[in-house]
């Protein structure tokens, strides 16, 4: 075969391969709406002031990392985690009334949540008082939600 007739194959192979359709591109999955995302964190505050331990705790991943408004350090082991959960539920608030709250979309499986709540509690005046609080919210392979990560604070006294 000629050199000639090599190129001819050669630029036709190109050609052909320039006529090729490309690949569809992958629809990206939908993100959380900010009003589906309102829901859970509705839901979440709920659960809070159920004061039932146990759905407290479900709330959160398996190695969720937080820090608790009650206890100083850094809660990363789930033991330690579920200390602080059993003291805020012991805690009795009865309602949490939200101040403000602001919804950040991340991805279509992450958003993250931050809010001033006022809690109060009927039989332990003590546990009343504002706390601020940022939580992440990530949606496992499942699609349940759960929180992975959270913050929470009291709020500075003014003055």
């Amino acid at each position: 075969m000629s050199n000639w007739n090599l190129t001819a194959i050669a630029a036709s192979l190109v050609l052909l391969g320039g006529c090729q359709q490309a690949a569809a591109p992958v629809a990206a999955a939908p993100n959380i709406t900010e009003a589906d995302a309102n829901k859970l964190v509705d839901t979440m505050v709920s659960t809070w002031e159920s004061k039932d331990a146990a759905k407290i705790k479900a709330l959160y991943a398996p190695g969720v990392v937080a820090f608790d408004y009650g206890l100083g350090p850094i809660e990363a082991d789930r033991a330690t985690f579920d200390k602080a959960q059993d003291l805020f539920a012991a805690a009795e608030i009865d309602s949490e009334e939200q101040v403000s709250r602001k919804i950040q979309i991340l991805d279509a499986d992450t958003f993250v949540v931050s809010g001033v709540w006022d809690g109060t509690s009927k039989t332990k005046p003590a546990s009343n008082g504002l706390v601020r609080c940022t939580d992440v919210f990530q949606k496992d392979a499942a699609g349940a939600w759960s929180i992975i990560n959270e913050h929470c604070s009291a709020m500075p006294k003014a003055g």
